[in-house]
């Protein structure tokens, strides 16, 4: 049942709300948390997959990608800062000197995984900003102020959520490299009472909050409440989960000086092999993404460095396009880890794109890139055409999620089974199964849109009053309200 809070705790909570100031947040709080540690879970074989083997690691992966927006709970500057990659290089390099490349004690192992959890959020925002709210407005005509409560609130009311992290931070070593990557120094308690609103609030207690967040919010985006976790949709969750497990393959290569420039484009959206969903111009399915796995300068990023272009037959055509980054970086200095392509034609069905960047681009590790980019799409074909066959699947799926072992939970972590070719026709693709519905390993079957009803007991609480009202007002104007800009 819902967490009952006792007279003094509930007086306690709504005084610290209250003397808030206003914070933000560009993607619901849990959706980070869910989004980073299905990520995890999705990670192929290898030695990442390997070392989020401890659960403990996977939980401080969870609890810091709830950290940046503790900064807006407690409105100190710190919040932004560590949404953005000068924060994450600093933080990769501070690993690297303070462990001297040997991460094999438990204070080394934690804040590789608080670290890509931090940075996970802020590509998370950055793609669901960029992408998914101008979908969002074109469907429904809502933006920042609805997706951000709203989204978290469907998950939680479909079943979703089943990560609550526990608390991991080391406040004088993130003082120290907040210092090092922006001469600012947050007090040791205000990085204590941020995350202790955001776990107590956003991720312990979401029970009292989301249903009055679910009937305000699932009304005014009829589109949006049943697309979030589609897969097929750029920029919403389900999307965001292969983009982040790129992310954070590439910052553990960062750790290890293995990321080399010609890698440093790690994704593109639409991914995993899925097609251009849309041919009109004027429509936001015609936009094509890429994910960058380590900051790049908007200022190297311009229509001089990047181009598209249609391939017909043995040579190419230019396509106008206009070049745009994340949504909240538009200053050459500022850094970004998305580009943005925007056609300015109409694209031709089954048409192949190339995305390419020239050599000359600026990284946040102080390189740059010495040979150019290039990246191959395909336009979809939404109705049958001469040459071109109609798009009936996204092409390959994404690998289906494995549970973690509970009764083991320090094991080794499986492999994931990838059979594309015996995949149903609903697959799983990156997203995670509903709570309490738990597929068994290699089981693609599970449809995002559509989990099994909640029970009323553990998921969907008769009515929000009392603590929960109160917390549903005062959340909705202190952690969610404020757009959230780059200074």
């Amino acid at each position: 049942m819902a967490t009952q809070i006792g007279v003094a705790a509930r007086a306690a909570l709504a005084a610290a709300l209250i003397a808030a100031p206003a914070g933000a947040s560009a993607h619901g709080i849990n959706g980070h948390v869910h989004v980073t540690g299905w990520a995890i879970e999705s990670l192929p074989p290898g030695p990442l997959r390997d070392f989020f083997g401890e659960a403990a690691l996977r939980d401080t992966a969870q609890i810091g990608a709830a950290f940046p927006d503790s900064g807006y709970a407690v409105s100190d500057p710190y919040g932004e800062m560590a949404h953005w990659e000068p924060f994450i290089e600093a933080y990769v390099q501070w690993i690297k000197a303070t462990y001297g490349g040997d991460y094999a004690s438990d204070d080394a192992r934690h804040h590789i995984a608080f670290m890509m959890g931090a940075a996970s959020h802020g590509l998370q925002d950055e793609i669901f900003d960029t992408i998914f709210l101008p979908r969002l407005q074109q469907e429904d005509g809502q933006g920042q102020e609805a997706a951000d409560p709203g989204t978290d609130a469907f998950l939680f009311m479909d079943g979703w959520l089943r990560f609550k992290p526990a608390v991991w931070y080391q406040a004088d070593d993130l003082r120290a490299i907040f210092l090092a990557a922006h001469d600012y120094e947050p007090e040791a308690d205000q990085i204590r009472l941020g995350m202790q609103r955001v776990k107590t609030l956003v991720i312990d207690n979401f029970a009292a909050i989301a249903p009055t967040f679910d009937m305000q919010y699932r009304p005014l985006m009829p589109w949006g409440s049943m697309h979030y976790m589609d897969p097929e949709i750029a920029g919403g969750h389900a999307s965001e989960i292969p983009a982040t497990a790129a992310y954070v393959e590439a910052l553990w290569a960062r750790l290890h000086d293995g990321l080399p420039t010609r890698a440093a484009a790690t994704y593109t959206l639409p991914g995993n092999g899925r097609p251009i969903p849309g041919l009109a111009a004027a429509r936001v399915e015609s936009w094509i993404h890429v994910v960058f796995g380590v900051g790049t300068r908007v200022g190297s990023l311009t229509p001089e460095t990047v181009s598209l272009w249609r391939v017909v037959e043995e040579s190419r055509e230019p396509v106008p396009v206009e070049v745009r980054h994340t949504r909240w970086s538009s200053a050459p200095d500022d850094t970004t880890r998305l580009l943005a392509l925007r056609p300015q034609v109409d694209l031709v069905p089954g048409g192949q794109y190339v995305v390419r960047v020239e050599a000359g681009l600026w990284l946040q590790d102080g390189r740059m890139t010495d040979a150019p980019i290039e990246l191959v799409l395909t336009a979809a074909c939404p109705e049958p055409a001469a040459g071109c066959e109609p798009v009936t699947h996204e092409g390959p799926w994404d690998p289906p999620l494995v549970e973690w072992d509970a009764a083991a939970p320090d094991a080794a972590v499986p492999d994931a089974a990838v059979t594309p070719q015996d995949a149903a026709p609903a697959p799983q693709d990156a997203a995670p199964a509903p709570q309490d519905a738990a597929p068994a390993p290699g089981d693609v079957s599970i449809n995002p849109l559509a989990p099994p009803e909640p029970s009323g007991c553990a998921a969907r609480p008769a009515a929000s009053t009392g603590f929960g009202a109160l917390a549903a007002a005062l959340f909705g104007a202190v952690v969610v309200r404020r757009s959230r800009r780059r200074d």
